[in-house]
């Protein structure tokens, strides 16, 4: 039982990882994270069976233990791999462009737990409607309806700014 677990852990690790680091922005942070995951795995080894996706179960697994560490902590999710517009390389650009992120961040923290998740996946990770229905367990359809209500309650959030 030891040796699958740790070619889960050799295996998956580094994905768990990057993950992690991708949503909070902290390698410090990220390792918690990493150590989260694996030990939940741990704790629960004897109730997995044969059929389980590894990959698909860390990613779900990571992206909610990043999430909720970043709630407790209070610390803002960066969104740096959103896709930018072109824009001039302008200070105020940038200056407009960190804002908006940071808000962004902040706006992540108030959504509800699943559209959270889907943005972070399909937003930050760049993951696709059909790879996101398979991490999360759901139809494309469901995807599709939490990214649109994150991406409108994100707007709420950001209507202000938007002005």
């Amino acid at each position: 039982m030891a040796e699958k677990f740790e070619t889960i852990v050799n295996n998956y690790g580094k994905q768990v990882l990057n993950t992690a680091i991708k949503i909070l922005g902290d390698s410090q942070k990220a390792l918690d994270v990493h150590q989260e995951v694996f030990l939940a795995i741990w704790q629960r080894w004897q109730s997995f069976n044969g059929q389980t996706k590894w990959s698909s179960y860390l990613y779900r697994t990571t992206v909610r233990k990043a999430i909720e560490l970043a709630k407790k902590t209070r610390k803002e999710i960066p969104v740096e791999n959103l896709p930018e517009k072109d824009s001039a390389d302008l200070p105020e650009n940038k200056l407009k462009e960190t804002e908006l992120r940071e808000l962004i961040t902040k706006g992540l923290l108030k959504i509800p737990e699943r559209q959270a998740d889907v943005f972070v996946l399909a937003k930050i990770e760049g993951l696709k409607t059909e790879e996101i229905a398979q991490i999360l367990q759901c139809s494309p359809q469901t995807v599709r309806v939490h990214l649109h209500r994150a991406v409108k309650q994100l707007a709420e959030e950001l209507k202000g700014y938007l002005k």
